[in-house]
């Protein structure tokens, strides 16, 4: 597998199994501003996995203070 930089596309596949949550989720995240519009080529929608780290620590950090 080969390293992830900053300016490195993912896509959904990535984040969900990477996360653990579902499309809808992510989506529902984007609709509320919580994650950057994807960027779009034809179909595919792709995120920048900096954009995609900076969401996942500020995400579960609240989480993990919890516990």
């Amino acid at each position: 597998m080969r390293e992830l930089r900053e300016d490195s596309l993912i896509d959904m596949k990535f984040m969900i199994e990477d996360a653990g949550y579902t499309a809808k989720y992510f989506y529902d995240q984007i609709k509320c501003g919580r994650l950057p519009k994807p960027i779009k080529y034809g179909r595919s929608s792709r995120w920048l996995y900096a954009d995609y780290q900076n969401w996942k620590f500020s995400h579960l950090s609240p989480q993990r203070k919890a516990s």
